[in-house]
């Protein structure tokens, strides 16, 4: 979508001048796709004939009648009552034709609305996407999503009903300017109680999408395989449930005083329309007795006043949902509009070849909302085909600098150069296609095995044997019993399988070697792993990456046997770093991390009896 959105008004979001503003965005967004011109020309055709059609209804009973009670004129009552036999029937044909077109435009429009909505989440640079207010708005968004032609809609029923409305004056006018008076009031005063009333409705909407989510969250637990375990082993279930049971009563709640509010709001109407038709009623019997008024005439007379407050009371309404609709639209509207950074700048190929350099220079970096720097005064440099092995307590940083590395995020201060060039000055995506990264939390793609590794439709198979003997993956292909086009997922396919940690992770190295990055990443690979798991990922880990650049961070200290450098980090900083001997051998915070590491797996406790 264009990024020029109507701006946010204080709290007259409701404003004619903001409505206004947010239909004509979406008109012209509308307007400017492939099928938008045809879709609002048929809908503004649409509103016409949907204004013109109800006055045979109103006009030609009154007619009949007076022709009947004087004239009776043959052509004429055949003609009167064709059109309003016919009128029906042209009207449903007219209404099935459009439908059925407009059903098939909609359906390319919000695809294309989709698409666009979907493509702006994943082309998000990863800093902004990780903000929880960004969350947030994208959650809101996405709500909205499927009604983003409700303006449009909104827009043709408000024109259909000024269209009739206008039509009908020509026959209201006539009537007595007291009732004339009466009625709109009627409708003036029922306008408002429906604008209280979509308002009330907006208000406990968006509180119950807030219970709804939380709902969803507790559910999730409940339902996912994920959770059974502990569910069970702590015994928390009930604990759980009831937090359900809490939650919904709790939306509930605000669901039945919604229905109150409908329900307050459908009396007033009733009375108010009872106020109208008794009065109109009085004064029409009146005209006929004393004022000689033809029958016919007062039929029309009621027909057009029902009309009239029918398309007054349409108008209002319309125009009120149309206020509604851009409400919601603002908010996608305002998440389409976040701008994606990381495309703005760079247009540089990176070359990284035996002689390239990669150097920190007095970074700094800090979370957005954050007072304090997650890096503070980094220098550092990484060689080509040098093993780097960064090291250090949760939260010191090391994640961040990997994620600084590979553009994921941007330097608060300071600058992060690739042979004396600022990253930032490459292009975004050949930048990044020099990493091969390789993390923890391994994604498992709803996808089969060759498919996640690759991450494509089609492949070479030959590099894909390739990289699956090299990550050791061979044993378990020629074991499923589709190979490569097995499942990763017992719940999509009941032929699938569940991969284990280990295998999980060898999956994580094929997908980085297929595509074949000069700069391997591994961010904690083996946590989640068993010690001979551990050992077997890092003896594939060095015989893969003897001629590549590597970075990998790790708090278990048995990975420094892959480095050449090891940097040890605390609180953000860069603290010590050298060769694993050098660093030992200072006695420093290095040599107590390794020392008590070691002494854990030389404890007593562990020794075989």
């Amino acid at each position: 979508m264009e990024r020029e959105i109507p701006g946010k008004e204080d709290k007259k979001s409701q404003s004619v001048r903001n409505t206004i503003k947010t239909t004509k965005y979406m008109l012209r967004y509308v307007w400017n796709e492939k099928h938008g011109k045809s879709f609002i020309f048929v809908k503004g055709i649409t509103a016409l004939l949907n204004a013109v059609f109800p006055l045979a209804f109103t006009i030609m009973p009154g007619l009949i009648i007076n022709e009947l009670t004087n004239e009776q004129r043959i052509n004429t009552l055949v003609l009167y009552v064709g059109v309003l036999i016919i009128t029906p029937v042209i009207s449903q044909m007219i209404t099935v034709f459009t439908n059925r077109y407009l059903t098939k435009l909609s359906m390319k429009l919000n695809l294309k609305f989709e698409t666009d909505f979907y493509n702006h989440i994943a082309n998000m640079d990863y800093e902004t996407l990780e903000n929880p207010n960004i969350q947030t708005m994208k959650g809101r968004a996405g709500e909205t999503l499927s009604s983003s032609l409700s303006i449009v809609d909104q827009l043709s029923s408000l024109l259909s009903a000024a269209f009739g409305l206008i039509a009908i004056s020509s026959i209201i006018i006539t009537l007595n300017p007291l009732i004339n008076l009466l009625i709109i009031c009627i409708i003036y005063v029922n306008s408002l109680v429906t604008k209280w009333l979509n308002h009330q409705q907006f208000l406990i909407r968006k509180e119950i999408s807030n219970y709804g989510r939380y709902e969803w969250g507790l559910s999730y637990m409940l339902d996912n395989f994920h959770y059974a375990k502990e569910l069970r082993l702590f015994n928390i279930k009930e604990l759980i449930i009831n937090k359900l049971i809490n939650n919904k009563s709790d939306a509930n709640k605000l669901h039945l005083k919604n229905q109150s509010n409908e329900n307050k709001a459908s009396m007033f109407h009733t009375g108010t329309n009872f106020i109208q038709q008794l009065v109109l009623y009085i004064y029409l019997i009146y005209m006929v007795i004393k004022k000689g008024l033809a029958i016919g005439n007062m039929t029309i007379f009621l027909a057009a006043t029902g009309q009239f407050s029918g398309s007054l009371s349409s108008v209002m309404n319309s125009y009120l949902n149309l206020t509604d609709s851009s409400l919601k639209i603002q908010e996608l509207l305002e998440f389409m509009s976040i701008p994606l950074r990381q495309y703005e700048t760079g247009d540089i190929t990176p070359i990284f070849n035996k002689d390239s350099i990669i150097e920190f220079k007095n970074v700094f970096f800090k979370y957005p909302g954050s007072e304090n720097y997650a890096l503070k005064n980094m220098n550092i440099t990484i060689r080509a085909n040098e093993k780097l092995c960064i090291v250090g307590v949760n939260g010191s940083g090391k994640s961040t600098f990997i994620k600084l590395l590979t553009r994921l995020y941007f330097p608060t201060e300071g600058e992060i150069l690739l042979n004396g060039i600022n990253i930032n000055q490459y292009d975004y995506k050949k930048y990044q296609r020099l990493f091969a990264p390789v993390f923890q939390d391994f994604c498992r793609y709803y996808m089969t095995l060759g498919e996640n590794i690759v991450l494509a439709d089609n492949y070479s198979r030959e590099r894909l044997d390739e990289v699956c003997t090299e990550s050791g993956l061979s044993s378990l292909v020629s074991k499923l019993p589709k190979g490569y086009n097995t499942q990763v997922d017992k719940w999509i396919d009941e032929e699938g399988f569940e991969p284990s940690g280990g295998e999980e992770q060898r999956i994580a190295i094929a997908r980085a070697c297929y595509h074949g990055g000069e700069i391997f990443l591994l961010d904690e690979p083996t946590a989640a792993l068993d010690p001979v798991a551990e050992y077997e990922i890092y003896t594939q880990f060095n015989s893969m990456i003897t001629d590549k650049t590597a970075v990998l961070i790790t708090h278990r200290l048995s990975a420094v046997q892959l480095a050449d450098k090891v940097a040890v980090f605390d609180n953000g900083s860069l603290i010590e770093y050298g060769t694993h001997k050098q660093l030992y051998s200072k006695g420093g915070v290095y040599t107590e991390m390794f020392d008590k590491q070691a002494e854990f797996y030389r404890n007593e406790n562990y020794s075989i009896a």
